[in-house]
């Protein structure tokens, strides 16, 4: 059923995108046309010459021009470093610049002349002449394929930011059903009960207000495209504490939050399936005793997710797989967010999964919490 709806999607994009690109070649060939009649008529403009052999080779260079300008020459180039890729379209464009004139040249006076017998311009004409009348076609060239650029990216931006808005929903739907289900809740206030039977009525505080908390953010804090990232963080230091004491002695449990959080932004659930896989996929699935360590370090608005977690291959030569659900909708949001700002690596060798995310985050502008919320340091690690 997904898998249809995203091919629907994709082709109904991609006939939407042609539709517009049409549009655009269309506007084109008018616009050449009204310059045309606005200025050729000196030269007796006639309508068979405007769509004759000439003008259709014209025609077709430009277009072609402005297209090579989109999408060859200003296309994005994610693997290289961003001053490289910058460097890169701009020698791309100082060359579609000078070379388009000199191209049109040898199409419309040479090969048009030598194969038709006609020409755009007298046969008398110099080059130099030729090269100076038509700088200003190599300039709206460049305009033009700017523009065609920045109109696709935004039309394409804005399909998937609608898809992703669905898509976020259902991640938060998924989130507390794997979450915040009967299940869990049972053992976290199992635990809570037997702290307080135990009398330890601080543990027991520490654990209704963490747990509160986690309730609170999983079903109001989730409905903003961005949360505060020290709301995001405070999170998942209350899931950890809730796991651990679920999981009691057996897994050695290390969580380490270091950094100022305040005044950044980050999508919400954007870092819990990390987390949440070392516990469901790694603690849940051994019997022996087991660790996790989770790192989370911030500096310069560069955020480091670290997680770290001990594992048993199902089966000799086990190599990771990328292709799981939760997964490959954290890379999709990931693509979106980040598009060229994250670096995710996943490792798994010598019985141990690493996770590995580095995301460069944009500072917002200060605001007023009713309940301020002080720079994390937190280091928990079980004895």
């Amino acid at each position: 059923m997904e898998e249809n709806s995203i091919k629907k999607f994709a082709a109904k994009t991609n006939w939407r995108r042609v539709y517009l690109h049409s549009i655009f070649i269309l506007i084109i060939v008018t616009a050449q046309t009204v310059f045309k009649l606005l200025y050729y008529q000196k030269y007796n403009f006639r309508w068979s010459e405007s769509y004759g052999p000439v003008s259709i080779i014209f025609y077709a260079l430009t277009l072609a021009s402005i297209y090579f300008t989109a999408f060859v020459v200003l296309r994005n180039r994610p693997q290289l470093k961003r001053g490289t890729a910058l460097l890169i379209k701009i020698a791309g464009l100082i060359g579609v610049f000078f070379l388009y004139v000199p191209f049109r040249w040898i199409i419309e006076q040479k090969l048009e002349f030598w194969i038709l017998g006609i020409s755009n311009y007298p046969q008398d004409v110099t080059f130099s002449f030729f090269f100076h009348d038509n700088l200003v076609y190599a300039f709206l060239i460049l305009i033009a394929g700017a523009y065609v650029k920045f109109m696709d990216d935004w039309y394409i931006h804005d399909r998937i930011k609608s898809t992703l808005e669905k898509q976020n929903l259902r991640l938060e739907l998924d989130f507390l059903k794997s979450q915040v289900n009967p299940h869990f809740l049972f053992n976290t206030l199992n635990n809570i009960q037997s702290f307080i039977v135990q009398d330890e009525k601080m543990r027991s505080i520490e654990l209704i207000g963490r747990l509160s908390e986690f309730m609170r953010f999983a079903l109001y804090e989730c409905d903003e495209e961005y949360i505060d990232l020290d709301k995001e963080i405070s999170m998942l230091a209350d899931y950890v504490e809730l796991e651990r004491v679920r999981c009691d002695d057996r897994v050695k449990i290390c969580f380490e939050a270091t950094g100022d959080f305040n005044d950044l932004k980050i999508p919400p659930l954007l870092l819990m399936p990390f987390v949440e896989n070392a516990f469901k996929h790694g603690a849940d699935t051994q019997l022996d005793k087991s660790w996790i360590n989770i790192t989370i370090t911030l500096q310069q608005q560069q955020l480091h997710l670290k997680v770290e977690n001990d594992f048993i291959a199902p089966v000799p030569g086990f190599e990771v797989k990328h292709g799981g659900i939760g997964l490959q909708n954290v890379k999709k949001r990931l693509q979106y967010y980040f598009k060229n700002k994250h670096q995710l690596q996943i490792t798994a060798k010598q019985k141990v999964f690493e996770v590995n995310l580095t995301l460069q985050l944009n500072p917002v502008p200060s605001q007023n919490y009713l309940t301020p919320v002080p720079n994390l340091s937190i280091i928990n690690e079980n004895n």
